[in-house]
């Protein structure tokens, strides 16, 4: 099950209740848990907006339309957005709902989520591109390219290596008070985007001495490399290893070298890429009057954990992109090598589930497939795939979900993997 906890931020990971593997977990003002069992109580979200259709000549006859619209009503989300990417394809799309109510903007299938954990996806496709251009190595000392030192207290002299932070094995933890809520003072949800450096956020959190190091809360009391606990500070960090290598700014490299070659507009970490309207605002819901009220639009300094922006359509493209390979509607932004290293299982011996790179996998309906779960205040999303019918669905939407509202959102992507 997705356990989206209010926020005691970004995932903590568990495993999905479908078997899928890893799922991000958020903390407000309540704990994330306490968050999402309010949640539960809600009877309706109001009006559903007309849905708005992408077709092509080869789309299926699958009619998803009052499908769709249930599993709305019963994820009780203020809208959804859904594409479906067959080969080198986009198949289908639907938006329906409202992106923003308060502006009267309805969700169509260009309508810009933010991602949540499905952002990290895309974060290890930029920080790939500098292994397979021989600027990275997977297995070096992170402290080989850092400007800071980065120890586990526990195993000081045992090195951390990028496989390590891309596999959640890092030994680092996510300790969620760091970040606050939405609502709390202090707290690391800007208002627009953050205004702290990612790499001062990563030397303030992971280096003794500084403001938010915490020996016995930042670290597990392993060695690295030695178990799997899922850490959104670890993924943060192999972004920032990215970056001193690159020389640049890796929000920019990202948009560099996957982004824009891959025609995904409107798409990025920070709000500042953004200029449409067209935005859907993150939601919570008010356990008193059962209705949905808006956060605002955020940021926080460790984005690549979480911060990506971009429509159901556009994240469509990426996922046909590494569902081919890393090539998509003739543009190749990875090396088939590469995609065949991120999808590969990294911990046979270590987890139940298939662990490539970031992106995970398992065959709990009879067929495998693998992609990544994202949640976070106001925000719910799924990317995944089926390699044997090249196959695969993105589902975003505008409020926290779990247990059955989970469950009703999530129906959608397995419908359309099952019979698409």
């Amino acid at each position: 099950m997705h356990d989206l906890t209010r926020r005691s931020p970004r995932p903590a990971s568990t495993i999905d209740s479908e078997g899928d593997g890893p799922t991000a977990r958020v903390p407000v003002r309540l704990s994330r848990r306490d968050f999402l069992r309010q949640a539960a109580v809600a009877a309706s979200i109001g009006a559903v907006a007309p849905f708005s259709f992408v077709r092509s000549a080869r789309a299926s006859s699958l009619d998803l339309d009052r499908f769709v619209r249930e599993q709305l009503r019963l994820a009780m989300t203020p809208g959804i957005s859904i594409a479906v990417v067959r080969g080198g394809e986009i198949v289908r799309a639907i938006g329906a709902g409202w992106a923003d109510r308060e502006s009267d903007i309805r969700v169509t299938p260009q309508t810009v989520f933010m991602l949540a954990s499905v952002s990290k996806t895309v974060t290890c496709a930029g920080i790939m591109t500098l292994v397979q251009d021989g600027l990275l190595d997977l297995d070096a000392n992170i402290n080989d390219y850092l400007p800071f030192e980065v120890h586990i207290p526990a195993a000081p002299h045992a090195p951390v290596t990028l496989r390590m932070l891309l596999t959640h094995t890092s030994a680092i933890r996510d300790r969620y008070s760091v970040w606050g809520t939405p609502y709390s003072d202090p707290t690391l949800y800007f208002h627009g985007d953050a205004p702290i450096a990612l790499g001062d956020f990563e030397e303030s959190y992971l280096v003794p001495g500084e403001s938010r190091y915490r020996e016995g809360a930042n670290f597990f009391e392993r060695r690295p490399g030695k178990a799997y606990s899922y850490s959104n500070i670890a993924v943060d960090l192999a972004a920032y290893v990215a970056e001193v290598v690159a020389g640049q700014d890796f929000n920019e490299l990202c948009k560099e070298r996957i982004l824009v070659p891959l025609g995904m507009k409107q798409s990025g970490y920070r709000l500042a890429d953004i200029t449409t309207t067209n935005l859907a605002m993150p939601y919570h819901l008010n356990r008193e009057t059962g209705a949905f009220e808006p956060y605002f639009q955020y940021g926080y300094p460790d984005y690549p954990c979480g911060a990506l922006r971009t429509s159901a359509v556009h994240l469509a493209r990426w996922l046909g992109a590494f569902m081919n390979f890393g090539e998509f509607d003739g543009v190749r932004v990875l090396d088939r090598s590469t995609v065949r290293e991120i999808r590969r299982n990294q911990l046979p011996d270590t987890v139940s589930w298939h662990q490539g790179l970031i992106w995970y996998g398992a065959s709990p309906k009879g067929y495998f497939r693998m992609g990544h779960t994202g949640g976070d205040f106001g925000v719910s999303s799924r990317m995944f795939f089926r390699p044997d019918r090249e196959l695969g669905v993105v589902s975003l939407t505008n409020a926290s979900l779990g247990g059955s509202r989970w469950d009703a959102f999530s129906a959608i992507e397995l419908r359309i993997l099952d019979e698409f």
